[in-house]
């Protein structure tokens, strides 16, 4: 297996000491799609849970003036995006294909998922990496739950991965 320091290291939001969260998860699979197509994985088994977890997201930010961002979509796109396009709620940053980088931003948050796929020993190994800077008391205060909760869903997410590609 890649030693942990011998990866290319994902973009971030901004430099590591100044993140408000930061959580990595990884698998490895025995398959090697592209960063996309992880992408198309990860949502590849819908989730009503989550659904009702998007849902009420939505309705206490919206006290505070935060778009309702819906959750991710049912339908799936089989065509790559663009730089400058959207993945559901998050703006494409970057995709090339062993790695999408994708934004979520507003006046509380800044987010960034990075999806990546590396050539492991073993198959590959994909890496989802979530770094946040929170800019307000209310940006702070949606972390709370939200950083606990994204370590589970993004865990979960990444078992679909495994189904996908198994």
């Amino acid at each position: 297996m890649l030693e942990a320091s011998s990866l290319p290291t994902p973009q971030l939001v901004a430099p590591r000491e100044e993140l408000s969260f930061y959580h990595v998860n990884s698998l490895n699979i025995n398959a090697q799609p592209t960063a996309f197509e992880v992408y198309r994985a990860l949502f590849s088994k819908r989730s009503a849970w989550l659904g009702a977890a998007f849902w009420v997201r939505d309705q206490i930010s919206a006290l505070a003036g935060v778009t309702k961002i819906k959750g991710f979509g049912d339908k799936r796109t089989i065509t790559p995006p663009v730089v400058g396009e959207h993945l559901d709620f998050f703006l494409v940053e970057h995709i090339e294909d062993r790695e999408l980088v994708l934004t979520s931003r507003d006046r509380h948050l800044s987010v960034m998922t990075t999806l990546s796929v590396d050539a492991a020993d073993e198959g590959t190994l994909v890496r989802i990496t979530s770094s946040v800077i929170t800019h307000n008391w209310f940006g702070n205060l949606y972390m709370l739950p939200v950083g606990p909760a994204h370590k589970f869903i993004s865990w979960r997410m990444l078992r679909n991965v495994s189904r996908a590609f198994s």
